[in-house]
């Protein structure tokens, strides 16, 4: 069987034994969806119930959290080219959101209902197990940038994510890595100066 071009890079997480199983990937593709969105729009805003997870064909996303006072501040970066799966703890917890997700490029996804993926796991071993990997992947994630985040000085995490990550420098605009550094945005400039000049 021959899915749509849109499944093709979702694939490559997915098992061999599960890519060659007509009867998965005929149900794979049944239950989901192709979601498009603007710059600049929100994929789960503050105060939704997250019934859905995501995956990056195409674009940039950043996960805010904004307080009461109306503060913002930036969580975490997914992409087409590393973290592609998106959703938020509201998802886990099943309670509404207290962080948003906002594109800030155009995109592109693959749309996972949180039934749909249950049943999914309960029927393919495989795909459960796989599943499990991308969440803990996704955990990893957010626990390793937070700790390198919490023990560096600014210039410091500045210069890991240029030798690490250096997709989030090269495609986030200034102001949100900013946001995720907690610096200002002049301070963020002064720092980039010095590291490249």
């Amino acid at each position: 069987m021959k899915l749509s071009p849109d499944f093709e890079k979702f694939l490559s997480f997915i098992p061999e034994i599960l890519s060659r199983d007509e009867s998965f990937l005929k149900d794979l593709e049944s239950c989901t969806r192709g979601v498009t969105i603007r710059k600049g729009d929100y994929l789960i805003r503050t105060g939704e119930l997250c019934q859905d997870a995501y995956f990056i064909n195409k674009g940039l996303f950043i996960n805010q959290y904004i307080n009461e006072n109306g503060n913002e501040c930036v969580t975490g970066f997914s992409s087409d080219s590393m973290y592609p799966f998106v959703s938020t703890i509201g998802y886990f917890t099943q309670v509404p959101s207290e962080f948003e997700v906002k594109a800030i490029e155009d995109g592109e996804l693959l749309c996972f209902s949180r039934t749909d993926i249950e049943r999914l796991s309960l029927g393919y071993p495989a795909f459960a197990t796989c599943y499990q990997n991308v969440m803990l992947m996704i955990i990893s994630k957010l626990y390793s940038m937070f700790a390198v985040r919490q023990t560096c000085k600014a210039e410091e995490f500045l210069k890991y994510l240029y030798t690490n990550h250096q997709w989030i420098v090269s495609r986030v605009p200034d102001k949100y890595i900013a946001q995720y550094m907690g610096v200002s945005d002049s301070w963020y400039c002064k720092l980039k100066k010095r590291i490249l000049y």
